[in-house]
């Protein structure tokens, strides 16, 4: 905490983040989350402004299932970057638990949260195993959930009387640095844009998503909304040899899906993951290639969807060869400039 750290607010032209699914090919979780804290360390060090860290139950694959002491962790190996939860399952989670340890972490980080949440994304055996009938279930649990954190965070004393979730007289200690935490819905569904334009929350866009649709969507959000705080997740790969990139950046997306074994509901399979998705369909919505041609997507990302974050979700299972190419991508923008 010697390093003031960056601002909650965008006080850059752009601000880039790295997006961390705490993933373990190797059957080796110790190192899956020591690796996970290098990613973040070195962005960093590399002057990208944010480390988001994905939650997920149940699978040998993804073993980011306890997101926030993993960021713990990551706030006493760093300094300045801001530490986002991208995003925490509140479904699946006590919210009062979860209020509780946002707000440490944001002290023990000197005001460095931004906490993003999600109902579950396309994983049933997460809702099965919670006791969830169905998406639509999380998503009511995860926005009730998230109105009683916000008032604990807010108010001295808290009682709440909702569908799922009731409490009387609880005053929560200790309460975030931050007043308030930016709070960020992973999902552009109709209620997320309802319920962020109403409280002011930013939206993301996951790894996946369509960059035509979310494009459209954002303009026409800016149109209705005014300006508000906007991320969006990228798979990522940069390597000096275009060429080189490309295969080793695609092959990761073509297998991602399968890795982490998604079940989307009919008609809301991504276009990257059809099967018969080409290349150029999987370019088009990840930010892949040698250092000039991913700097020349990051702009033109910033050009179709105005001021938003983007995070890079490495699409490289090799730790080392993920570092090397946001090292790449830094250079070639200047981050440590900035």
């Amino acid at each position: 905490m010697a390093t003031k750290p960056l601002p909650a607010m965008s006080d850059f032209p752009q601000r880039y983040g790295v997006f961390i699914n705490v993933e373990n090919p190797g059957n080796d979780a110790r190192d899956a989350l020591a690796q996970a804290v290098r990613i973040a360390v070195a962005a960093e060090a590399l002057g990208f402004h944010e480390a988001w860290v994905a939650e997920h139950h149940y699978s040998p694959f993804a073993v980011g299932s306890a997101p926030l002491v993993l960021l713990s962790h990551i706030a006493a190996c760093t300094a300045r970057i801001r530490l986002g939860t991208g995003a925490s399952l509140l479904a699946m989670n006590d919210p009062v638990r979860v209020a509780e340890d946002v707000a440490t972490l944001d002290l023990l980080s000197g005001g460095r949260v931004e906490f993003g949440v999600a109902r579950g994304g396309p994983f049933p055996q997460q809702y099965q195993v919670a006791g969830l009938a169905s998406a639509g279930e999380a998503r009511e649990r995860m926005l009730e959930a998230l109105a009683l954190i916000r008032q604990l965070w807010r108010e001295p004393v808290t009682s709440f009387a909702g569908r799922f979730h009731r409490c009387e007289g609880v005053a929560l200690s200790p309460r975030p640095w931050q007043q308030p935490v930016p709070v960020w819905l992973a999902s552009l569904s109709g209620d997320a844009l309802r319920v962020a334009a109403q409280h002011g929350y930013g939206l993301m866009a996951t790894p996946s998503s369509d960059l035509a649709s979310v494009a459209a969507l954002v303009a026409a959000e800016r149109a209705r909304r005014g300006d508000f705080p906007f991320a969006i997740a990228r798979f990522f790969h940069c390597e000096s040899d275009h060429g080189r990139a490309v295969a080793h950046g695609v092959a990761g997306v073509r297998a991602y899906p399968g890795a982490m074994q998604v079940r989307f509901a009919a008609g809301n399979l991504p276009p990257m993951f059809a099967a018969d998705a080409s290349d150029d369909v999987i370019m088009a919505n990840a930010v892949i290639g040698d250092p000039a041609h991913c700097a020349a997507q990051a702009r033109r990302l910033r050009e179709r969807l105005g001021p938003h974050r983007l995070l890079l979700k490495p699409a490289t299972h090799d730790p080392a060869r993920a570092r090397a190419a946001l090292a790449l991508f830094a250079e070639a923008l200047g981050l440590g400039e900035t």
